[in-house]
């Protein structure tokens, strides 16, 4: 009895498993140049560029559309990049990059820290119909915003710098004019 039902579980997730390939048999295989950035507060544009291409031996697959989501409000995504730079379509085993996929601008009040998102790629292989809209590629991306390194001006370097001559002078000098003792019997005269 045991072994039927772990028969039928095994079966089940083999089937689960082919339904969900198939489902995905026309996928889009998306690199990003560089999919983590840093940049520095205050900078307000973030440029993402990708290279596309088609897994596929047999189908043309189609690029109709695209989704995003941010983790921010104060990240937002202009996806215009994707619709003047992308192919309309892949033909079996195409390949097509890099080029600039999407921006993000950033609010020049968003301060230092991790921000993550995903951007999708929409179509499919149905005839070139613009109305297959099947999820294609998800595309994980982030950007570490950082602080700006402050450095001293060069007045400041040059008064740190003879402060401590200064303080070394004084120390030599106060070294020098006070008496000597002799271990023994004190103070010399």
């Amino acid at each position: 009895m045991k072994r039927t039902n772990l028969w039928k579980t095994g079966l089940t997730i083999a089937l689960a498993f082919a339904w969900a390939t198939a489902l995905q048999a026309d996928t889009l295989n998306v690199t990003l140049t560089t999919a983590n950035q840093t940049v520095v507060e205050g900078t307000t544009l973030v440029v993402f560029e990708a290279t596309v291409s088609n897994p596929s031996a047999t189908d043309t697959i189609y690029l109709n559309g695209d989704s995003s989501t941010t983790d921010s409000t104060l990240v937002s995504l202009d996806d215009s990049p994707f619709f003047a730079n992308a192919p309309l379509f892949l033909a079996p085993g195409d390949s097509r990059g890099p080029f600039e996929i999407f921006d993000l601008n950033l609010d020049p009040s968003l301060g230092p820290g991790l921000y993550t998102g995903v951007f999708s790629i929409l179509g499919g292989a149905d005839g070139g119909a613009s109305t297959a809209f099947d999820d294609l590629a998800d595309i994980s991306f982030s950007v570490n915003v950082t602080s700006p390194v402050t450095t001293p001006e060069p007045a400041s370097f040059l008064l740190l710098s003879i402060s401590l001559i200064s303080l070394g002078f004084l120390r030599r000098t106060s070294r020098l004019s006070r008496p000597e003792r002799h271990p023994r019997n004190g103070p010399l005269v």
